[in-house]
């Protein structure tokens, strides 16, 4: 990679397609970190995942073409390292199915700036739940706890566990439709 070009003195001076790459790099930050977060469902993992995603972009930043858009080739190296980290924690802690990761992908790849605000509702709308419900909700799908672990720790059967994350997930639906722009009536844009 001829990214660094050096001058008559010891530190390294950017040329300008390394500038460049780097201020793209910079202002989608916020863009591609959002992007990871929602792929691996808030997990904690999200910054370590965005970190090697970086160290992807700028290793191939002589594969970049200038004059496409940053955004959608750079989301292609985010979930690539999302697929990885997913495989590295295995099978059995999955939270969401690798076809769904891949349709949120679709998604977001389709309307990035949608899919943000779709997510920023999901967060405010999660924190609009009463505490037990967004207990169960966070335990569920960001714990990976299964509805059976779930039900024995609250003495309940897992088809009441069951129906009450069905409720929830409706009520939450129903929620960021009702925040996003351009709803109306349960239907989108």
């Amino acid at each position: 990679m001829s990214a660094i070009a050096f001058s008559s003195g010891a530190s390294p001076v950017p040329d300008d397609n390394s500038r460049r790459f780097m201020e793209m790099l910079t202002a989608h930050q916020r863009d591609i970190y959002c992007y990871v977060n929602m792929l691996l469902a808030g997990s904690s993992a999200t910054p370590d995942v965005v970190q090697d995603t970086n160290i992807d972009l700028w290793s191939n930043m002589d594969l970049f073409d200038f004059e496409r858009p940053f955004l959608p080739w750079a989301m292609k190296f985010a979930y690539n390292r999302v697929l990885a980290h997913r495989k590295a924690r295995g099978r059995s802690r999955l939270v969401f199915s690798d076809e769904f990761v891949q349709a949120l992908s679709d998604d977001c790849n389709a309307d990035p700036v949608g899919a943000d605000e779709r997510l920023g509702a999901l967060r405010n709308c999660l924190q609009r739940l009463p505490d037990d419900h967004r207990k169960l909700v966070t335990e569920r799908y960001q714990g990976a706890l299964s509805v059976n672990t779930l039900a024995a720790r609250l003495g309940l059967t897992p088809n009441s566990v069951s129906a009450q994350l069905y409720r929830i997930r409706r009520s939450l639906a129903k929620c960021i439709e009702a925040r996003l722009p351009g709803t109306v009536e349960g239907l989108t844009r």
